[in-house]
């Protein structure tokens, strides 16, 4: 199961995924956070209440990332994320994540 439902202040949104942020959902997690892009410059994306994930989410969250003109920043890093990446040897991606982090912001 995925949820994604979007909270905060006008021009500043927070995107709260829920549940499993893996391939069979991959479609609507892009979809959702491209919407929610489209319509802002400035997204936090809280992964809080997200059970796990895999490479698929991931490869998303790295091609948002490489949006320059975006500012997204992370409010919690899920343990699930950080082992993912560490397994697949994604150190860029976890350096870039770490700089998004809000409490760096």
């Amino acid at each position: 199961m995925f949820t994604c439902t979007v909270e905060g202040v006008p021009g500043h949104p927070v995107a709260k995924l829920s549940g499993s942020l893996i391939l069979e959902h991959s479609k609507k997690i892009h979809s959702e956070l491209l919407t929610i892009l489209s319509q802002t410059d400035i997204l936090t994306i809280d992964l809080g209440e997200s059970d796990k994930s895999d490479l698929s989410f991931i490869q998303i969250l790295y091609a948002l990332l490489k949006d320059r003109d975006k500012k997204i920043r992370f409010a919690i890093l899920p343990n699930h994320l950080r082992d993912n990446a560490a397994r697949l040897g994604a150190g860029n991606f976890m350096a870039e994540f770490s700089k998004r982090m809000e409490n760096n912001a």
